[in-house]
């Protein structure tokens, strides 16, 4: 009963430290990735769409809503501020057309390759010591969590209108292993 009673508590401590655990994971990332572009007057807020766009440049603001699994309205905000510091434009043909697709500057696009050095830097800090077979466990275990908590990730990330930034978790293995990904991984198709 002892030891029934310990595992219980164990658990009620891990399942109220896991919000905490990411949040301060989360909290310290974004303020990391703030300080690569703080010069330019940017957050990471901005950042994520200046990797987004480098990724998939020529996007509309629905699209690239989706593809970053954000809200349009902040993206909007987001975009009209990377506008004004010259680092998006779109190929709006009035000021009052709807649609319109979005695209890096060139200084857009310096920056942006600025930011994914950073963030890649950033990244393998955090991972330091760490065996990359084990980065890939922890990164197929967070695909896997992010399923269970949202049951409608699959359709989002097998979208054929989208490719959402989800998926290149799925087509982009560490270390260009594709054997070790296919065993680790043996569910992802994509």
């Amino acid at each position: 009963a002892l030891l029934v009673n310990m595992a219980i508590q164990e658990d009620v401590y891990w399942n109220s430290f896991l919000p905490a655990f990411f949040d301060r994971m989360s909290f310290q990332m974004r303020k990391n990735m703030t300080e690569v572009v703080s010069p330019y007057g940017l957050t990471s807020a901005h950042a994520v769409y200046l990797i987004a766009l480098k990724l998939q440049d020529g996007q509309t603001l629905v699209s690239l809503s989706r593809f970053l699994d954000l809200d349009t309205a902040n993206t909007n905000r987001v975009i009209k501020v990377l506008r004004e510091k010259g680092f998006v434009y779109d190929d709006r043909k009035t000021e009052n057309s709807k649609k319109y697709f979005i695209y890096l500057t060139e200084a857009g696009q310096e920056l942006a390759a600025i930011v994914m050095a950073s963030v890649t830097e950033l990244n393998n800090s955090y991972f330091r010591d760490i065996p990359r077979e084990d980065v890939l466990h922890l990164r197929n275990t967070l695909i896997h969590v992010l399923k269970n908590m949202n049951l409608d990730i699959e359709k989002y990330m097998h979208s054929k209108y989208e490719d959402p930034f989800y998926t290149h978790l799925h087509i982009t293995p560490l270390d260009n292993d594709y054997a070790t990904e296919s065993r680790l991984a043996p569910d992802k198709k994509k």
